[in-house]
């Protein structure tokens, strides 16, 4: 199985390497759960994938152990931030996302 080295927004020196096609999978669901406009917290945004994936029937042993679809989630989160493809609201605990308004350079 392939990967892909996602990157980290807080540590932009450091990648992660995560299994391409849940890399796919959970980018999906998140961009697919997050609004261009409404703030959404962290744990909204993970119960949105979850349900998604429900939807899809993904199947469970894709992420068979506990966590690990909430481990992709953030890894997914960094990344796509690191990207300019999703934002986090500045100064809002906990974390509030939302896709960039505007294309990514």
């Amino acid at each position: 199985m392939s990967s892909i080295k996602a990157r980290n927004v807080n540590h932009p020196e450091r990648r992660e390497n995560l299994k391409t096609e849940k890399y796919h999978v959970i980018r999906a669901a998140m961009l697919a759960t997050l609004s261009n406009e409404k703030w959404m917290a962290f744990a909204d945004l993970e119960a949105g994938v979850r349900s998604r994936l429900v939807e899809q029937e993904v199947p469970t042993a894709l992420f068979p152990k506990p966590g690990s679809v909430r481990w992709y989630c953030k890894a997914v989160q960094l990344d796509l931030e690191a990207r300019g493809e999703i934002e986090r609201q500045p100064k809002k605990s906990p974390l509030h996302l939302r896709k960039c308004r505007i294309d990514p350079a």
